[in-house]
């Protein structure tokens, strides 16, 4: 695959990457002979067919001098005839111009040609991207791409010429490039700006090969390479003091400064205490997914004295449309001394990149007692386009090796040697995966290049049980080709059962702090500790606890149509609170939940049909986090309660009204959710442990993906479900068309069934619809239907796996109208 190749001589001409505008040829002065060379029509007369080239002093566009072009073309062959100039960059040299978008030069038609009409300028370029040899010399041995300019007929004076450096083969009036096949080699048939060999001037004349000459003097000037993709637009010298610029300061000093700058009249100084770090950036500069972005800078050493390291760094960051991040990237710059130098870092965006932040950086962790400072100036992060458009070969020998014992199965692929920086993305189902995309289809996760393995955590509703999973690899190269996937068989596991969230929540239930109506219910607990291997999202897994004593958790969940229920029973050696504090840093729990069916994992926080929150239950007031904490219920309220023991152990209970929920500030648009058996629910639970104020000695997590960054996306969480099975009970296909007159709820079928059955129903207008199943003394067990519906004829499937053999009823209510119908559950 073809990566990029820096010119340094370039970079070496033209330091400061923040300019518009990079002048290639500017014609002041001659070149040596081995600059320029020429080349003819192959019959050409060299009395007819001829080129005299010098420089012109007088009429120049821009500096002291432009280049004359005097010019003879001989009609000579079957097409017509060609007088070029041209220039090929030396040995293995490319010239790499990703950083901009369009190339230009300036034209003076000092003596209009002799024939009208009949000779036009082509500006040429050759590309030795691919398999072409970066040391050819010869044009005809690159990708040749044309340009057409019938501007020979023009009276003189000052025209520019601006070509975007993009190709299309309609392109036969100068408005791009056109690779026309007429000469040169076909290598993947794109013009990459990071490849260009040489370039040059000819002129064509058209005909039969009559023999006629047409010829001409033209004056060129100020070849250049315009519209560069510096992102970098606010301020990138600091000549406006830090206006577009952020900054913060963990134990440093930011300043601008004058004088000594390397260009203009000021420059940044970034300066930190030893262990500390000072940061200025900017944000939110759009980017794409798969391209690599440049961040550079002149930087110099301003330190009091002399340190013997390096502690200023570029960094640049990836963000998704919400601005969460993606992947960061700090590389410190080694070799700064005393005067300015240019330094630079480049990356390729990962998959769903929208937003860039580049910033630069003071990071001083030595324990030296040392502190650092730097300068910093002409800041330009450039777009140096796609790296890479080849997308990696399929995984293979995808396979999933189960372990009954720990109910996971390890999924495990061949690593693709070829590749560099990869990653490997895998999917589970429950059925044959053919499309990544379909329903039921679950992402894992992602590993880094030299990991070809993933565990997969089975958990199933209340109680083990055999599963049955098909797992696909896809690898992602560094620029964000993904590949095809690889597939397993099928793997035969033992999933374990695990706590869910119940829809009958304690009859006595009182946000009271007292939880005996949970120790004494049905309900299926949450329970963490050191002796059952608990996930330590935050500390050194062996040490982060010391024992059961030190921190142990059981917590319920549950849910109605009104209400969601939580209650958390922490014992714990030492309760630690200190208001003034991170409340992360003091004991509390945070309850991170998606209300909605998961159907596909989510990488950011949403709202409206399918909502995500966080909860913080801290001792005097539950918070809701919505780009903030706002508070929801205080301590004590009907809703609410958080109950210390004394210098150890506390507990917490409450329970948050839907109808609330779906109006607090930022939640107003999200859908107010209905609860229905079956749902596959996102959700993690953090329980910070700090013994001493303002310092947390660990934390437990639901979720196995939480490495203190659920807080961040719930891409990072984990899942449960409602009720006592992982099948939502959905409509089956679309509801029948048709005049519908009256309404009606059949009889289930089949019946007695075991364990899944059929309901069909009829309702004549549209309106909502409730379609709820009860147990034989009146408690409700199910809702499988509620929301608006149109007139129409539905079924609905209802799954008892997870219910003991027995009658059950299920009720229909719709426009003013209740029936009910019973069933029989046998197993």
């Amino acid at each position: 695959m073809r990566k990029f190749m820096l010119l340094i001589s370039m970079l070496m001409l033209f330091p400061i990457l923040a300019l518009a505008q990079l002048s290639l040829e500017s014609f002041d002065a001659d070149y040596d002979s081995t600059y320029w060379e020429y080349e003819y029509s192959e019959n050409a007369d060299s009395l007819k067919g001829w080129i005299n080239r010098s420089v012109e002093t007088t009429e120049v566009q821009d500096g002291a001098g432009a280049m004359k072009l005097e010019y003879s073309v001989h009609n000579i062959e079957g097409w017509g005839g060609y007088s070029k100039i041209f220039h090929m960059a030396p040995g293995a040299e490319v010239y790499n111009w990703s950083a901009y978008d369009s190339i230009s030069f300036w034209y003076y038609n000092s003596v209009k040609q002799s024939l009208e009409n009949r000779v036009e300028l082509r500006f040429e370029l050759y590309d030795v991207s691919g398999d072409i040899p970066d040391t050819t010399s010869n044009p005809g041995d690159t990708e040749f791409y044309y340009s057409f300019h019938k501007v020979l007929d023009m009276d003189p004076g000052w025209n520019e010429i601006k070509m975007p450096l993009t190709a299309d083969p309609n392109a036969w009036s100068g408005e791009m490039f056109n690779r026309t096949g007429w000469a040169g080699v076909l290598d993947n048939g794109e013009l990459d700006k990071d490849a260009i060999k040489g370039f040059a001037f000819e002129f064509s004349i058209s005909g039969g090969g009559e023999g006629d000459v047409g010829a001409g003097t033209i004056i060129i000037d100020n070849l250049s390479l315009k519209g560069s993709k510096n992102l970098v637009k606010v301020n990138p010298g600091f000549e406006e003091d830090l206006n577009g610029w952020g900054t913060a300061q963990g134990g440093g000093y930011i300043e601008v400064k004058t004088g000594d700058a390397a260009s203009g009249d000021k420059f940044v100084e970034i300066g930190v205490n030893d262990n500390a770090w000072a940061v200025a950036w900017q944000d939110s500069i759009l980017a794409t997914a798969g391209t690599e972005y440049q961040l550079a800078a002149m930087i110099k050493d301003v330190s009091a004295e002399d340190l013997g390291a390096s502690y200023a760094a570029l960094k640049l960051e990836a963000h998704r449309a919400d601005n969460s991040v993606i992947q960061q990237w700090e590389d410190i710059q080694d070799g700064i001394s005393r005067d300015w130098g240019l330094f630079s870092t480049s990356h390729i965006m990962p998959p769903e990149t929208y937003y860039i932040n580049a910033v630069l950086v003071a990071t001083k962790w030595s324990g030296d007692g040392k502190s650092a400072a730097y300068g910093f100036d002409d800041v330009a992060l450039i777009n140096m386009g796609v790296a890479d458009t080849t997308a990696p070969d399929q995984v293979q020998n995808v396979r999933g090796v189960p372990d009954a014992g720990s109910h996971s199965t390890l999924v495990v692929w061949d690593l693709l040697t070829e590749e560099e920086d990869e990653t490997y993305t895998v999917y589970a189902s429950e059925n044959p995966i053919t499309d990544l995309n379909a329903v039921g289809v679950e992402k894992l996760g992602t590993t880094t290049d030299d990991v070809n393995s993933m565990l997969h955590h089975l958990i199933y509703p209340m109680v083990d049980h055999e599963v049955t999973y098909y797992y696909a690899v896809t690898c992602t190269d560094k620029a964000a080709n993904t590949g095809l996937p690889g597939f397993s068989d099928a793997v035969v596991n033992t999933a374990k059962g695990s706590a869910a969230i119940s829809m009958t929540p304690p009859a006595t239930f009182a946000a009271d702090g007292d939880l005996s109506e949970w120790f004494n219910s049905d309900i299926m607990p949450f329970e963490f500790k050191k002796s059952l291997g608990s996930h330590v999202a935050v500390g050194d897994a062996n040490s982060a606890f010391d024992d059961d004593d030190d921190m142990t958790i059981t917590g319920y969940l549950a849910v109605d149509d009104d209400y969601l229920y939580a209650a958390f029973d922490i014992v714990d050696n030492v309760y630690s609170y200190d208001p003034a504090g991170n409340f992360w840093e003091d004991d509390v729990v945070e309850l991170y939940i998606g209300l909605y069916n998961q159907t596909e994992i989510h990488k950011s926080y949403e709202r409206g049909d399918e909502p995500d929150y966080k909860f913080v239950f801290l001792s005097d007031v539950l918070n809701l986090d919505l780009n903030g904490l706002q508070p929801m219920y205080p301590l004590a309220s009907n809703n609410y309660e958080f109950v210390n023991f004394g210098v150890r152990d506390w507990a917490v209970e409450v329970k948050i009204s839907l109808d609330s929920l779906a109006a607090m500030p930022g939640a107003t648009d999200d859908a107010r959710f209905h609860a229905q058996r079956g749902m596959k629910i996102s959700l993690d639970m953090v329980f910070h442990d700090s013994d001493s104020p303002n310092q947390r000695d660990g934390a437990y997590s639901y979720s196995p993906n939480n490495f203190d960054n659920s807080w961040s996306s719930p891409e990072n969480w984990y899942f449960t479900w409602i009720g006592d099975t992982n099948k939502v009970a959905t409509a089956i296909g679309d509801p029948v068309k048709g005049v519908v007159r009256e309404f009606n709820l059949q009889q289930n079928y089949p019946n007695p069934f075991n364990p899944v059955t059929n309901i069909q129903y009829t309702v004549p207008s549209a309106g909502k619809v409730s379609l709820t199943v009860y147990n034989i003394v009146g408690q409700k067990i199910a809702t499988l239907v509620n929301s608006k519906q149109t007139a129409g004829i539905y079924t609905v499937q209802f799954d008892g796996a997870g219910l003991a053999s027995g009658v059950y009823f299920y009720k229909l209510e719709a426009q003013n109208h209740i029936q009910v119908n019973k069933m029989l559950l046998v197993k």
